[in-house]
């Protein structure tokens, strides 16, 4: 295996699972060398996820114990879903599967890819711990996450848990660049990653 793509693999924003997703990945997305150019920001405590927990199911708050310092934590609390109740239930389940992390409904809880928990660009998976926490939020107060009716980059739910994590992401320092690169995925084309880019700045404006 080419040593360009074991860096990938283990520090990429969102890891290849074989070499042909790395490959349509570079398609999609364009230049990954750039990746590898990632200035790598030094986060607050209360955004480092704990990295040694086992496979099988954890409370949130196991892998962010501190997140309620977080300012994006207050982006997810809502009228109807106080912070300290969602923390509270909220669970994890490390398992070996490919992929990222999703929220299984009927759970609930976030499915969290054992080989991504461990690989993954520490920023990234703080963000998309946010996006998963802003789904089961979602979750309970009803909201369907799964609406295959409408595409994903204008799904409701979708638009505002990336819209969460963008706004975090970039007050930790992500510049553009890097937003686009969090937001892309081997699933979505450059025109939906840039649909996706400007629902999240029309969710933003108007909820600022």
């Amino acid at each position: 295996m080419p040593k360009s793509f074991i860096f990938f693999k283990k520090y990429g924003t969102k890891r290849a699972t074989n070499w042909h997703e790395f490959v349509l990945s570079r398609a999609i997305r364009g230049n990954l060398w750039h990746y590898s150019l990632m200035k790598m920001m030094e986060l607050p405590e209360y955004a480092i996820v704990v990295r040694n927990l086992e496979r099988g199911m954890h409370p949130y708050r196991s892998f962010l114990p501190l997140f309620e310092q977080s300012p994006a934590a207050q982006r997810i609390e809502s009228p109807a879903t106080q912070l300290g109740p969602l923390l509270e239930s909220a669970r994890v389940c490390v398992k070996p599967r490919d992929g990222y992390c999703y929220v299984d409904v009927k759970i609930p809880a976030i499915i969290l890819s054992e080989d991504y928990y461990h690989a993954a660009n520490p920023l990234d998976l703080y963000l998309d711990l946010v996006h998963e926490l802003t789904h089961l939020r979602q979750l309970a107060e009803g909201q369907n996450l799964w609406e295959h009716s409408i595409p994903y980059v204008d799904r409701p739910t979708e638009i505002e848990g990336y819209a969460v994590a963008v706004e975090e992401g970039m007050r930790l320092g992500m510049d553009e660049d890097e937003v686009i690169r969090h937001l892309s995925n081997p699933w979505l084309s450059n025109a939906e990653v840039a649909r996706l880019r400007e629902n999240i700045d029309r969710f933003l404006g108007a909820r600022s």
